[in-house]
């Protein structure tokens, strides 16, 4: 395995950055809450601009780790856009995402009139947009859909948990980055609050844990673009530690802003909150790590001892 992504990869994921920049960063979230318009014509347009319409990130191993860098550069930009799921998109142009039992639920559902969705057992189904968005604090974007017939062919259930993760890592690491700008800046009793010990301690807590979730990323992606049979233990795993690195890196990033990190004129905040449809659809932490305790049990875990899926 090669733990690097592509060179071409990681070109495209600064290409990325620098249009989501261009958008205004994280000021992008806080338009689009005020004018949800502009998540249909300036974000999809600089989407399609840098060739999203083009990217299959089941096609093969390079055009995968393509995608995951477009889906970093927009968690890490707080993009108001379901990048995961139109990268996933079917034939006619729906959009794929992984769903709760039961009522299904996404992130921006209201874009599009129509979605294939699916359990992380199930087969593919069509849904609809069920009324207007929900608007909740943790979600402003976030909508019920109306589940329909089937739909034809496979379910990217593990391609839709790796990007989502991927999502996840660039939030984090990006509020990694404000929390260390703002210490800096921050001076109390005569000094930056960054020459505190039990700041430092924090933060390096932080980068180590954003620095495995990366790596841990890196190795799924190779698995995945492998594809070996036992690819649903990897993308559970990931989603468990993705769930686990983000619980601790943004509520340290935000009680080191202080009462700042919980106003939406840091972005520390706007990150905070756009990440939660990601970390709780489609299912809880306690859920997925059900859901991998399950699959360990099935296909066994390939690791340093024998885990799971023991002949009789």
């Amino acid at each position: 395995m090669n733990p690097l992504p592509s060179q071409e990869a990681t070109e495209f994921g600064l290409a990325a950055s620098k249009a989501f920049a261009a958008l205004g960063g994280v000021d992008a979230a806080r338009r689009a809450e005020e004018d949800p318009a502009i998540r249909s014509t300036e974000v999809a347009g600089a989407l399609g601009a840098l060739g999203l319409e083009d990217l299959d990130p089941r096609a093969d191993a390079d055009t995968l780790t393509a995608a995951a860098a477009l889906c970093e550069a927009a968690g890490r930009a707080a993009l108001p856009y379901p990048v995961a799921p139109v990268l996933l998109a079917d034939g006619e142009g729906r959009p794929f995402a992984v769903v709760p039992d039961g009522s299904p639920r996404v992130d921006h559902g209201d874009l599009f009139p129509e979605w294939v969705v699916a359990t992380g057992n199930g087969s593919p189904a069509l849904a609809r947009p069920a009324g207007e968005r929900l608007g909740t604090v943790l979600g402003p974007f976030v909508t019920d859909l109306d589940r329909g017939g089937a739909a034809d062919g496979q379910a990217p259930v593990d391609h839709h948990l790796a990007l989502t993760a991927c999502t996840v890592l660039g939030s984090v690491d990006r509020a990694l980055a404000l929390a260390v700008e703002h210490v800096n800046g921050r001076v109390q009793f005569g000094k930056p609050i960054a020459s505190f010990q039990a700041v430092q301690f924090q933060l390096a807590d932080c980068a180590v844990a954003v620095a495995a979730l990366r790596e841990l990323t890196h190795f799924t992606l190779w698995r995945l673009g492998e594809d070996v049979a036992t690819v649903r233990v990897d993308t559970l795993a990931l989603r468990v530690h993705a769930i686990d690195v983000a619980r601790q890196v943004l509520r340290t990033c935000q009680q080191l802003h202080g009462a700042a990190g919980v106003c939406d004129e840091y972005d520390v905040s706007v990150l905070t909150r756009t990440v939660q449809p990601a970390l709780r659809l489609p299912w809880s932490a306690e859920r997925t790590a059900a859901a991998l305790a399950d699959a360990i049990h099935e296909q066994g875990f390939e690791g340093l001892f024998p885990h799971g899926a023991v002949p009789a």
